[in-house]
Formats: structure tokens, C-alpha cells, sequence
């Protein structure tokens, strides 16, 4: 890889490369509804036409339109990527042209090649910063320009790095199409089987598989695949990247809310910063996408390097269009670990909606989203289990709301070497006495921390109430206190309630700790 030279950053319009972006997302949605298209015109002739012509003109418009729908999905990802690539390069090159205009402000004439050299003897103003000294105010200059030089050369270095990625994304999604098939992927049903299978039978069926199957099972039932539990991660980070695809063209962009979705689609398609490593960009890895779920599961960090995994629950007004905020806190973790921590951020279905704290008092009273969305965690913990490393253990932490939904999953078998009741609305819908709990793995350790003053103090523990006891208060549970943030404030009140996940503080420490499994840390912050 080679740099550009200042010529050619010069010259450089990254604008070019968004405007080719809103021409493939366009060219996208003509080839989808063409695609369409050939499919309706086949059926509709069908009325008055059978025979081997007619099941034969089915079959090749079937095949046409499957070609055109995926030509489509392509598109829309080489649309992403050329936005997305269009951002990172305008970055660089803006950052190394002001870089050049400094170096050359300051008396300095920078090469074609980015190199550094200044124009002729050192301003007086230095001279006389150096004491007077000419020969002193010389070496000045000349440790400054090779500073300079060095800059400029690691900002070329970017540049080009940007426009590479750039290019291998654009090249990437432009040939992640697949090929009409000969035969359908699933002749003996075995996809829709899958709601009535155990998750183990389903992981033995796919390791079956060759190759091209798997390939052929992601394009053709991409919403199964990607939102099955016991189907391989990487299988189901393919196909929901289909079907975000499928998504963004579903979507036409004419009123507030979908245009809101299309930028949430957009984004998950897009790559973000390696929490993992400072400079570098990866895609985004969603193990679970259903709108009409409102279900988003995103990993964050990598998986194979992780000494710990935590599975993040959210609480009250968490949505899809709104999940950037619970994936920075999650990024955050793995950053702040060094990466010995891979996060999950699970929204298994929609939370309650509500805007300030005496409504989330009454509004999250409601038990029922609680209890929907319990089962499926519960699957997805077994899915989690199967798939991290033996020997990496796993926290499952629920904040506000979250800690309603984790409870009541534990109730019903969930699995997880740690549970964290954040700022917990409770132990659990019905739940009064952890005898009640039933995780699947008899060894798990429970911990709660609440924020002194955080309005769910209000709710937790009302006897009767919808979320059961207080978990802060429950044999067993070890309570850990929340601390001070590092500016010196105590970690309490109101904002305390999304402070201790989101602020630098000893309770962010202590929860990155319950998940490394660092026993020092928290026994410290234990309260007796």
C-alpha cells in the first residue's frame, strides 16, 4: 500500500464517493422492484397459461428475480460502504491538509511526498526565544520540521489506509451476491422445522453442511438464520447483514420515522472503530435483527481473545432506533479491559416508553414485557453458552427494567456464571425469595448494586409490586457499593441511574470487574 501524494490528496473529492453512494441506494431499489416486478408479471399470466411453459417461465422468473434481489442487497451494502468510506477519507485528508497548511504557515515548505524543509533562517521572534542564539533557534526549526515531517507522513499513511478499506469494502460488497441456485437449499423442510428443534440439533444439522449450503441457507432464509439461536455466530452475522439489507429497501425514507430506521440500518451496515484496537475499523457483528420484534443483539469486542463475555439487558426507553447509546456503553467495557471483555447488548423486544422518572415509577409497573422477553433470553443464554470458550464465564447483567427481565429469566432456567441486578426494578416478576431462581448453572454468583438516591429505589421491593423484591436485599445476593466518579462527586441521585454504567467512576470498575471475574476489585466495593 502506497501513499497518495499531496497532488492527489489535493485533488481528492471524497463528496464523489457519497454521491456514488445515493446512486447505488437508488439503483438498489430499482433493481428490488424490478425484481418484483418479474415475479408479479409471471403469476398473473399464470391465470390464463399452464403447462411445462408456464411451471417453466415460473421457475426462471423465480430464479431471475432471486438473482435481482440479491444484485440488490449489494448494492445497498456498496452504498453503505461508499458513504461510510467517503467519511473516513474526507476525515483524513482534512486532517493532512491542515497539517500542510501549518507546516507552510509556519515557514516551512512541504514536498509532493510530504516531506519537510524550512525556507531559510529562523524567524527573529525564535532567535530571541532561543536567547539569541542563531545556531540554537537552527536546531529549533530543525526538530520542528521533522515533527512536522512525521505527522504529515502518518497522515499520508492514513489517508491511504482509509481509501484502501474504502476500496476492499466497496469490492466485498459488490461480490456478496449468490448465485440462482439449482435447488432449493431446504428440500426436506429442515428450516422450518427449527421452532420444534433444540438448539444442539440445529448446530449438529449446520456443522453438517458443506460450504456452499451454509452459503445458499444465509440468502435463502437469511431472517431464520439470523435470528435462530443455535445456529453458528458467523452464519447469523451473514445474514443479518441480508437482512438489514432487505430492511434499508423496505424503507422509503418519506416521514421521521423511517428515516430514523434507515440511518439505524444504515449505521449497523457500516463499519465502526475496533473497540479492540486504537486506528482500526471493523464491521459490525448483529447476532439478532427483527423490526418487528423491535429485536437488536450486537457482540462487541472479539469473542476469541475475551477472559470474560457479559450479555447487557437495558432498561426503560431503550429502542432499536436509540441502541447507539447501550452499544457505546458496551464498546466502552471492552475498550476500558484492554479487551478481556466481550460485550452483548441484548434487546430481545420492546421496553417501556417513558419520559421522565416519576412516569418510569407507572409506566414500568407493567410487568408484561418483562415476561415476554424472559424465555427468549433464556434461549439466547443457552446459545451463549454453547458458543463462548469453556472456562470464560459469562455475566448476565440487567439494568433498571433489565433487572426485572433478567430475574424473571432466571426463574425459568436461564444460564450465566454471574448475574448483575443494576439498579435492578427487581428480582424478578413474582419473584419474593431467591429460592425461586432456577439458573441452569447451580454455581452462579449474584451481585446488585443501586446508586444511593436513584429514583428505581422508589419501586424496587414494594410489597406486591409487578417486579418482585428488592434484589439490593436478597440472601445471597452480594451488594455492591457504587462509590465516587473520578471527579471526586459521590455516585448517587437521579443521574446516577445510567451514571454508573456510563461515567468514570469505582462503580464502572466494579462492574467491568464482576465481568473479568477481578475478586479483589469487587470484594472491595462489597458492602457487609
Amino acid at each position: 500500500m502506497s501513499a497518495p501524494t499531496l497532488t492527489q490528496a489535493h485533488a481528492w473529492r471524497p463528496g464523489a464517493l457519497a454521491e456514488l453512494a445515493q446512486a447505488w441506494d437508488a439503483a438498489a431499489r430499482r433493481v428490488d422492484d424490478a425484481a418484483d416486478a418479474v415475479v408479479a408479471l409471471t403469476e398473473a399470466s399464470r391465470e390464463h397459461w399452464a403447462g411445462r411453459a408456464a411451471d417453466a417461465a415460473a421457475e426462471q422468473a423465480r430464479r431471475a428475480a432471486a438473482a435481482g434481489a440479491d444484485r440488490a442487497r449489494a448494492l445497498i451494502a456498496a452504498s453503505v460502504a461508499s458513504h461510510d468510506g467517503a467519511g473516513q477519507i474526507a476525515t483524513a485528508r482534512g486532517d493532512l491538509l491542515e497539517l500542510v497548511e501549518t507546516a507552510r504557515r509556519d515557514g516551512f515548505v512541504v514536498a509532493d511526498d510530504g516531506s519537510v524543509r524550512h525556507t531559510g533562517t529562523a524567524d527573529p521572534m525564535l532567535v530571541l526565544l532561543a536567547g539569541g542564539d542563531g545556531g540554537a533557534a537552527a536546531q529549533m526549526l530543525e526538530v520542528r520540521g521533522a515533527d512536522l515531517q512525521s505527522q504529515i507522513a502518518a497522515a499520508l499513511a492514513r489517508l491511504a489506509t482509509a481509501d484502501e478499506d474504502a476500496a476492499a469494502d466497496i469490492t466485498s460488497a459488490l461480490g456478496a451476491t449468490d448465485p440462482a441456485p439449482t435447488a432449493p437449499a431446504d428440500p426436506d423442510g429442515t428450516v422450518r422445522a427449527w421452532p420444534r428443534m433444540g438448539q444442539e440439533a440445529i448446530a449438529a444439522q449446520i456443522a453438517a453442511m458443506t460450504a456452499d449450503q451454509r452459503d445458499r441457507l444465509v440468502h435463502e432464509f437469511p431472517r431464520e438464520v439470523g435470528n435462530t439461536d443455535g445456529v453458528p455466530w458467523p452464519l447469523r452475522v451473514a445474514a443479518n447483514r441480508v437482512n438489514i439489507a432487505e430492511a434499508i429497501l423496505a424503507e422509503s425514507g418519506g416521514d421521521d420515522g423511517s428515516r430514523r430506521r434507515l440511518t439505524l440500518y444504515r449505521d449497523l451496515l457500516a463499519e465502526v472503530d475496533d473497540p479492540n484496537h486504537a486506528g482500526g475499523r471493523i464491521r459490525r457483528q448483529i447476532l439478532g435483527f427483527d423490526p418487528a420484534r423491535a429485536s437488536l443483539i450486537e457482540l462487541h469486542g472479539d469473542l476469541a481473545s475475551a477472559r470474560g463475555v457479559a450479555v447487557l439487558v437495558p432498561g426503560v426507553n431503550t429502542t432499536m432506533e436509540g441502541s447507539a447509546a447501550n452499544a457505546a456503553t458496551a464498546r466502552r467495557f471492552v475498550t476500558g479491559s484492554e479487551g478481556d471483555v466481550a460485550m452483548i447488548t441484548y434487546l430481545g423486544g420492546p421496553f417501556p416508553q417513558v419520559h421522565n422518572p416519576l412516569a418510569v415509577l407507572l409506566d414500568a409497573a407493567d410487568p408484561d414485557k418483562a415476561q415476554d422477553m424472559a424465555p427468549r433470553l433464556v434461549a439466547f443464554s443457552e446459545d451463549v453458552e454453547r458458543t463462548v470458550a469453556p472456562g470464560v464465564p459469562v455475566t448476565v447483567i440487567g439494568h433498571s427494567y433489565g433487572g426485572s427481565i433478567v430475574g424473571t429469566a432466571e426463574t425459568m432456567g436461564m444460564t450465566s456464571d454471574r448475574t448483575l441486578f443494576l439498579a435492578a426494578a427487581g428480582a424478578g416478576v413474582g419473584v419474593d425469595d431467591a429460592s425461586e431462581w432456577h439458573n441452569r448453572n447451580p454455581a452462579v454468583v449474584r451481585f446488585s448494586m443501586t446508586a444511593p438516591g436513584d429514583f428505581i429505589e422508589m419501586v424496587q421491593g414494594i410489597p406486591g409490586g409487578p417486579h418482585g423484591a428488592d434484589p439490593d436485599e436478597m440472601a445471597g445476593v452480594i451488594p455492591l457499593a457504587t462509590g465516587r466518579y473520578d471527579d471526586g462527586g459521590f455516585v448517587a441521585g437521579f443521574g446516577a441511574h445510567s451514571g454508573m454504567l456510563n461515567r468514570p467512576s469505582d462503580s464502572w470498575r466494579t462492574i467491568l470487574a464482576v465481568i473479568t471475574g477481578d475478586a479483589e476489585t469487587w470484594q472491595h466495593a462489597r458492602i457487609d
